[in-house]
């Protein structure tokens, strides 16, 4: 090699490090920055480094048809709404308000959502914390763990990457913006359009348990280190706050969140009763889809219940049937439970097999008239808690 070979080489290496070098200087300034406009915590708590899901309990077991006949207390309560880096004597919770699924009718515009009459307030001056206001957006603030992104200005920001580190926390977020005519709309990542407000949904609990501390300090830092890089005021709800309502609402949708499922066992020498089995799903208005399973739906497309072709977990029952109904799911259920378990019955009958619960255990009419008061009380609780069977809360948190 010649002397301006060696020379390149020395150049090269010297080129990197000086990136080096200036990037750790870069790193170190933004970060004392961040900590010096929204006073973060000391440490500094990465995702890479947080165990998002050790925190979380095991996923729940789903109860067969043993249904639960008493009535327990509901426990959760509404919760206040103070910013983390806010004086605490500002009180001004989030009230509950239905969410809306917008969607995009054509191209990558999604529809308005036309927002709730709201008192003026001052704009916030970008970098500090905004004081909590009550909510605009059609987020809910029962179940969801609310913040506030705020503008003094319409501002277009590509969002793609942020919401790619947000669902590292492995919680459904949802993100709204306000748009200048007032609209609320979904934000899409690809898309940057100019919003004058942002808010985020956390969903406090879903069938994998409640968010946990660990998830919200997640959380939290990628919102502020999202706002110390593009500006903007932030507000959120109290954090422990936000911890004890997860938990309270995880263990009342825990205590009601029942998959009922019934299997028809035929004769042990019994022949293929795959027709009599396609004419009675196909009498009762179910459709198989592409997988072979059977459905029922109502009139807007939402799934009642389902019949599969085989009862898996029966040795001695290849030929079986298996009905399953998700309970918290199903808007008008006791209907649904009644056509499910009128079907259950009818090919018992054809096939000249047995009508078992998921545990083999042998179910008549009488144990089903049981099971179905026991339905009964649970869509009461349900509605008592605002979560109607198959409503907005119920599907985000039952999915």
């Amino acid at each position: 090699m010649t002397s301006l070979h060696y020379t390149l080489i020395a150049l090269g290496i010297g080129l990197v490090a000086v990136v080096m070098i200036y990037n750790v200087f870069q790193e170190r300034r933004s970060r004392k920055q961040a900590e010096r406009i929204f006073n973060l915590r000391d440490e500094d708590v990465s995702l890479g480094n947080l165990h998002l899901n050790d925190a979380l309990p095991e996923s729940r077991i789903e109860p067969s048809i043993e249904l639960l006949d008493e009535d327990m207390p509901d426990r959760d309560g509404p919760g206040e709404m103070d910013g983390p880096a806010v004086d605490a004597a500002a009180p001004s919770p989030f009230s509950a308000a239905m969410p809306t699924e917008a969607a995009a009718e054509a191209g990558e515009v999604p529809a308005p959502v036309a927002p709730p009459a709201r008192p003026a307030t001052p704009a916030p001056v970008a970098g500090h914390v905004a004081q909590p206001m009550a909510p605009e957006s059609p987020l809910d603030g029962e179940v969801e763990y609310v913040a506030r992104l705020r503008y003094t200005q319409a501002t277009a920001i590509l969002f793609a990457p942020f919401q790619e580190t947000l669902r590292r926390i492995s919680k459904p977020i949802r993100m709204v913006g306000r748009r200048d005519d007032g609209a609320w709309e979904p934000v899409l990542g690809h898309s940057a359009r100019p919003y004058d407000t942002i808010e985020l949904g956390l969903l406090l609990a879903d069938r994998s348990g409640p968010v946990s501390e660990v998830q919200l300090d997640a959380f939290h830092q990628r919102l502020y280190e999202f706002a110390a890089e593009h500006g903007g005021a932030v507000s959120c709800q109290d954090k422990a706050e936000a911890v004890e309502r997860a938990r309270t609402l995880d263990a009342f949708c825990a205590e009601v969140d029942m998959l009922i499922g019934l299997n028809v066992i035929p004769p042990a020498d019994a022949g293929s009763g795959g027709r009599s089995i396609r004419d009675l799903a196909t009498q009762a208005g179910l459709v198989q889809g592409v997988d072979g399973t059977y459905s029922l739906r109502d009139e807007a497309g939402r799934l009642l219940f389902t019949l599969t072709d085989g009862a898996p977990g029966h040795d001695e029952a290849p030929h079986g049937v298996t009905l399953l109904f998700d309970v918290p799911r199903v808007a008008a259920g006791l209907a649904a439970f009644d056509r499910m378990t009128a079907l259950g019955l009818q090919l018992a009958e054809r096939l000249g097999g047995r009508l078992v619960d998921d545990g083999g255990r042998p179910v008549s009419r009488a144990s089903l008239d049981k099971d179905r008061k026991s339905l009964e009380v649970i869509y009461a609780r349900m509605a008592a808690r605002g979560i109607p069977a198959g409503g907005d809360r119920a599907l985000r948190l039952f999915a």
